[in-house]
Formats: structure tokens, sequence, C-alpha cells
């Protein structure tokens, strides 16, 4: 248990530190770059997050599931069969989609090819990556310690190099070099664990049928959460793209940090019995809905003054947008309990696909419409719509495999504390004439409120609460 949380809370501080380098970057940079500028980076990145899912194949979550079982009943010489004969289809797969992004930009004009080059590195990142085999092992500690320095030189390199909208270019090779050195970075601690490559990939035919089960989730996911951004691109102009790409950065932000959960649930999920996961299952989600009802009704309170300080005046239009893409917080993290924590850690590959697909599906359909009428908000309505279905089916499909009285006995009061918190910080008044610490002194007392509300209800995550911050302390 003191491991597990340890995890929780290395991961938690860095989910927070992912946080707070937009917050130095993301002003700096929608201010020196424009809507427009910062529209086609939004394009740019969004194709090749796409494309970096055939890079992995799945293999970060079949990964960090075979490594946790492996470690719990394995030696080291069977942890070196599993981490190579799984690495083995995700280096052939990166290597693949790189040269086929190659041939593809140098024999056709295709609309951003030169921006698209510069991405390459994040390719190559993808293709390295092997911090799924470090989070098997629970040792989270190495890939936020590792990574945070990564960031931290990145951010120091926008800063000095990107002055101007011409710039772009340099940018998009800062954040993709730093990327893929945050991967390679891994590779100088791996010898710790294992022997040498191996000659044979891990269960061949079994991992095959793994990867394709899951792939296909994967790119309807990305459907969904990356091509939702160059769809928008197909009917509207790179200004809607880029309020559309910005009223959900700090919603996504935050999702970080209340998904690290799942991160960190998940092996150990994987290597508990049925009992034990009903009791860690409910934990997690009544700490999941706190975090991300708590989260999302201070974004919600302080998104009118939040939006022309971080982002700038341009940036107003997008101040709706923000405040209702706020309900990804709830609706994200919630959906992947039951996904990532209990579908994927108990094999149940298929269960995790389908609400997916549905979602992809329905996604398109509803863009192709919304979009053209609509815009950004048309954008909005899609995804919003989307994740409020594909978290309903992620409910339903598994509910065989858990206690759904038992796990949501409680889910309602943090609802209505959440709505009792939005309120109050909606009538608010102006405290101070600084909107920064308005708004710091805003979500301080929506804080408070929220926790007092939650002793005041007894709801039964206050036990853990005070533990864990008797822990945390000690």
């Amino acid at each position: 248990m003191k491991r597990t949380f340890l995890n929780i809370l290395y991961n938690a501080v860095y989910q927070i530190f992912l946080v707070l380098v937009p917050l130095i970057t993301v002003p700096y940079l929608s201010r020196i770059l424009g809507p427009h500028t910062y529209g086609i980076y939004s394009n740019v990145n969004n194709i090749v997050q796409f494309l970096m899912i055939f890079c992995t194949l799945s293999v970060s979550y079949i990964g960090m599931r075979t490594i946790s079982q492996t470690r719990s009943h394995g030696n080291q010489q069977e942890l070196t069969k599993v981490f190579w004969g799984l690495w083995y289809f995700q280096a052939i797969a990166g290597a693949a989609t790189v040269i086929i992004l190659l041939v593809v930009v140098g024999h056709y004009r295709i609309k951003y090819g030169n921006y698209l080059l510069l991405m390459i590195p994040y390719l190559i990142a993808a293709q390295v990556d092997i911090s799924w085999f470090f989070q098997g092992l629970a040792e989270f500690g190495r890939v936020v310690l590792k990574n945070t320095a990564v960031k931290l030189v990145s951010v120091i390199l926008i800063l000095v190099w990107v002055k101007e909208p011409s710039d772009l270019w340099k940018y998009m090779l800062i954040m993709s070099v730093s990327t893929l050195l945050g991967s390679l970075v891994f590779w100088f601690d791996i010898h710790r664990y294992i022997g040498g490559p191996v000659k044979h990939f891990y269960q061949f035919n079994t991992t095959i049928k793994a990867i394709i089960t899951l792939l296909i989730p994967q790119i309807a996911t990305q459907i969904y959460t990356s091509l939702d951004k160059p769809i928008l691109g197909l009917f509207q102009n790179s200004t809607q793209v880029a309020f559309y790409d910005n009223s959900q950065r700090i919603s996504n932000m935050v999702l970080g940090i209340v998904t690290s959960i799942s991160l960190v649930i998940m092996p150990k999920m994987a290597g508990e019995g049925q009992k034990q996961q009903r009791i860690i299952l409910k934990k997690s989600l009544d700490a999941t809905v706190m975090l991300g009802t708590m989260f999302a009704v201070i974004i919600m309170a302080n998104t009118k003054e939040f939006v022309p300080f971080f982002f700038g005046a341009k940036f107003i239009p997008m101040t709706p947008l923000m405040f209702f893409f706020a309900l990804t917080i709830i609706m994200i993290p919630m959906g992947g309990v039951f996904a990532n924590q209990f579908a994927l850690a108990n094999h149940r590959d298929r269960d995790y696909a389908i609400p997916v697909i549905v979602g992809a599906i329905l996604e398109v359909v509803l863009s192709y419409f919304l979009d053209q009428l609509y815009g950004a908000t048309g954008a909005m309505l899609a995804i919003l719509t989307t994740e409020l279905i594909v978290l309903i089916l992620r409910l339903l499909i598994v509910r065989d495999g858990y206690d759904f009285k038992y796990s949501f006995q409680e889910v309602p009061k943090y609802f209505l504390i959440a709505g009792i918190v939005l309120v109050v910080g909606m009538l608010l008044p102006q405290l101070v004439s600084s909107a920064f610490f308005n708004m710091a002194m805003k979500s301080l007392i929506m804080f408070i409120l929220y926790i007092a509300l939650m002793f005041l209800l007894r709801l039964d995550f206050n036990q853990d609460l005070i533990m864990l911050f008797k822990k945390f302390f000690k």
C-alpha cells in the first residue's frame, strides 16, 4: 500500500509539473504565434499524434500489464524475454511508420508537409519509448525524474528561441527533439533489470491478437481526441481550430493529474484477486470522481477571467468553449476507471474496445454536421456527446464484473457537492483587483468548501484522505 501511495504521489507530482509547464509556455506562445499560426501547429501535432499509435501498436498497454504480472511470479530471465519480445513489435512498427511518412511527404504535395518532417523525432520517440516497462515494475519515480529534467530544458529553449510567428518551426523542432530525448533516457537504466536482446518475439500469436484488439480502439480514440482538430480544419479556418484546441488545453492538463490514478492502479489491479479488486475499484472511483468534479467546477468558475489573462484578448471568443470542456475532466477519468483499471487489467480487451469504436463513429458523424454549421462550438458539442456515450457504454459493458450499487453508492454526493461549490464560485464577487490573485483566492475558497462539505456529508473516502495526509507528512 505504501508503494502504491508513493507511486500515485510521484505520478501526481509529475502531472502537476506538466500542468505548470504550459502555464509558462502557453500564454507566451499564444501571444507570440497568434491564433492562425497556433492553429497550424494544432493541425500538424494532431496528425502526428494519430500516427504515433502505429509506432507503438498498443505495446504500452500490453507491456505494462504483462510486466506487472511477470514481476509478481517471474525472474529476470522471464522479464528479459517479455521486454525484448514485446519491444520488437514496437520497433518494427515505428520504423515502418517513419519510412511511410517520409515517402508520402517526399512524393506528394501535402499541406504542412515541411512541418510534418520536423515532427519525425516525435514518431521515433514513440518507437523507442519503454516507459511502460518501468510502469509495469511500479518504478514511477524514474519515469517522473527523467521526464521532468527534459521538460525543463525544452521550456528554456522555447523562451530563448521562439520570438515571432515565423519561429513556429523552431517550436516544433524543440518539442519533437525533447520528446525523443525523454524516451531515450530510459534506455540508460534498462540493463539493471534485464539481460541482452533475445531472438524471438514474445508469444507471437497471442500478442498479435492483443495488439489488433487494442489497436482498433486506439485508432478510434485518436479519431475523436486528435483528428477532431483536422476534421474541424476541413470546414473552418485555422483560427477556429486554435479556439477549439486551446479551449481543451487546460482541461487536458488537469486530466493528466486525475487519470494518473488509473496509470498507477492498473498494474496493481492486474496482480490482485477479485475480492481485493472490488475494494480497490471503489476507492479509485471515489478518488477519481472527487478530483474530477472539484477541478471541473474550479475551472468553470474561473473561465471568464482566465481566458483573457492566460491566452490574451484575441482568444476571448473561446470562453464558453473552455467552460463546457471542463466537463470532460469528470467523464473521461470515470470511464478510465472501468476501462483501464478493470477491463485491461483483467484481459477484457474486447470490452475495452467496443465503447471507443462506437465513440469514433459517433464523433465523425456528429462532427461532419456540427462543424460545418457551428464551427468550434459544434466540434465541442460533438466531443462532449461522444464522451458521455463512451462513459455510459464503459459502465454497462463490464457491469457483470463489479457491484454497481457498492461502487457508486457515494458518487451522487460528490455531484451534489460539486453543484453547490460551482454556484458559490460563480456568485463570488471580485475579491481583489489583480486577475491572478482573484482567481487564486476564489479557487482556494472553492477547494476549502468542497473538502468541508465532504466531511459534513461523512463520506467513506474521508478516512482515506486523512490517512493519505498522515503518510504524506510522515
